[in-house]
């Protein structure tokens, strides 16, 4: 395979915009194979079964964090154990992310998407079924794996086959998807932890895993699309190496630092990893000036509007990390909330994301992606403020009603934040680099994710070592100025759209009623 000309990263002028906009959401689409249908024919139910794979990867997730209590009686799990169940389905989640993108580009995405699919519930029913702490470890892990070969493929396959006003709702669909799973996780676990159907309760949220994932594999059976990008089947297995170490030796200290007490071998790995980044980005750039297969490709990085948008991604993920973290511990642990009480208070507020999220997906083409971003950093950081001097006055109790009216105010700012982003980043991507482009976007928000835990984490830590406190009033005041840090992560979100390229959004004349 070639690497990509350089019109694919010039930025054209004004007077061209429609065109360039047309050349990369679908001139390169001929190349791709789409089950023998043209560009713009993903269709509702096959958009619906991509997604599948990005509800159940994410709902999986936050339904596990509200089990583990019950984990830890059943199997009799230390503390440290517990942790572990949710650390290494994150870890083998994000490492192979990028990898599983470009597999699915060379290879075939509705492929890896089976296979994905079909691995996540395969190890989704041995977790249900383990009979130990240590086995149910690794079938979590071997499930994050999984779920990193089916997860790029949803964004990929939008990408690939999608334009115009079909893209814009697809991309709308996605955001809300991604933002508010883990809501509808921490909700629907409470729910079926109250339902032991398997003789302990947390068995049932693992068994949830494995009907949702037979169904979405007999539904990509049917109606997933065959995308991938022609060309040289190879795969770059030193840079697959050196990307997998350096993320590796990223997570693994900032999810497990904070529990060990940062031992000197967590620094290391922490020095280390930037130096492996910094020889996979270099190995990628001599693959590409000799015109081999890299893993992510070098001129995905100079679109404005990718490069941009994959900071942008970083500041609103890693404060949303940080918020959901602490927030299950403030009314959880400093509340004595129970866990439905504390996740239906997130329900208004995930109902509100999904709605302005599907919404924004008709807002894009009319207003453009850099306008709803500014505007939606602006109230997002409002509305944190706002919710963050009501807890504050309220301190150390909170009202559960006065909370989840705000935080409705909180979604409408975030759904106008996360959706508009993708497709931003994704405007210019050529469809053959969207399993790649997909893959960094998803392990940047994953690993964002990781490092606002850590912070959040390590910081409340240092607040409890302090002087002695209520433990209600320290949870409390650690959200509070949790909120205050996210908002000014928003205003930056918003100043930092108003760079992005003027021209990026969804060709009008593609969205117009007929």
């Amino acid at each position: 395979m070639t690497r990509e000309s350089s019109s694919q990263t010039e930025t054209p002028s004004p007077r061209h915009q429609g065109d360039h906009e047309n050349r990369s959401a679908g001139a390169q689409a001929p190349s791709q194979t789409i089950e023998g249908r043209s560009p713009g024919t993903l269709g509702l139910a096959g958009l619906l079964t991509a997604l599948s794979a990005l509800l159940l990867s994410v709902v999986s997730f936050a339904a596990a964090g509200i089990a583990l209590p019950s984990i830890g009686t059943s199997l009799q799990a230390s503390a440290s154990q517990q942790s572990l169940v949710v650390s290494t389905y994150s870890l083998g989640f994000a490492a192979p992310m990028v990898v599983g993108g470009r597999l699915g580009d060379l290879y075939g995405r509705r492929r890896l998407f089976l296979y994905g699919m079909a691995g996540f519930t395969a190890f989704s029913l041995l977790a249900t079924l383990a009979p130990t702490i240590t086995v149910l470890i690794a079938a979590r892990a071997l499930t994050g794996v999984s779920a990193a070969a089916m997860v790029p493929q949803v964004l990929a396959t939008i990408t690939a086959s999608t334009r115009g006003r079909e893209r814009a709702r697809a991309v709308a669909w996605f955001g809300a998807t991604a933002g508010g799973a883990t809501a509808v996780g921490q909700v629907l676990g409470g729910v079926l932890l109250s339902v032991p159907l398997f003789g302990a309760p947390w068995r049932t949220v693992f068994a949830m895993s494995v009907g949702m994932g037979v169904a979405a594999f007999l539904a990509a059976l049917r109606w997933m699309p065959r995308t991938d990008a022609p060309g040289a089947r190879s795969l770059d297995l030193i840079g697959t190496a050196l990307l997998g170490g350096s993320l590796l030796a990223l997570m693994i200290p900032l999810s497990q630092g904070g529990a060990l007490g940062w031992p000197g071998w967590c620094w290391a790995l922490l020095a280390v990893s930037p130096l492996a980044f910094a020889a996979f980005w270099t190995r990628q750039l001599r693959l590409h000036r000799r015109e081999l297969v890299p893993l992510v490709p070098p001129p995905l990085l100079r679109l404005k509007s990718y490069g941009l948008g994959l900071v942008m991604a970083l500041l609103l993920q890693s404060s949303f990390g940080a918020f959901t973290f602490l927030f299950a511990l403030s009314t959880q642990t400093g509340q004595g909330w129970s866990p439905m009480r504390a996740a239906l208070v997130l329900l208004p507020f995930t109902l509100c994301f999904l709605v302005v999220s599907i919404w924004s997906g008709r807002l894009a083409p009319r207003f453009g992606f850099r306008r709803l971003l500014t505007v939606g950093g602006f109230v997002q950081a409002a509305m944190l403020a706002t919710t963050a001097a009501s807890v504050l006055l309220r301190s150390p109790g909170m009202s559960e009603w006065t909370l989840g009216a705000l935080l409705v105010g909180v979604g409408v700012g975030q759904a106008l934040m996360f959706g508009p982003l993708v497709g931003a980043m994704i405007a210019d991507v050529p469809p053959s680099s969207a399993g790649a482009a997909s893959g960094v976007v998803q392990t940047t928000q994953q690993a964002a994710m990781g490092l606002g835990v850590a912070v959040a984490g390590g910081l409340l830590g240092t607040a409890m070592a302090g002087p002695a406190a209520p433990l209600g009033q320290v949870y409390v005041t650690a959200l509070a100025v949790c909120m205050l840090v996210q908002a000014v992560f928003a205003i930056a979100f918003a100043l930092l759209a108003l760079a992005l390229p003027g021209r990026v959004a969804p060709p009008r004349a593609a969205v117009s009623r007929p």
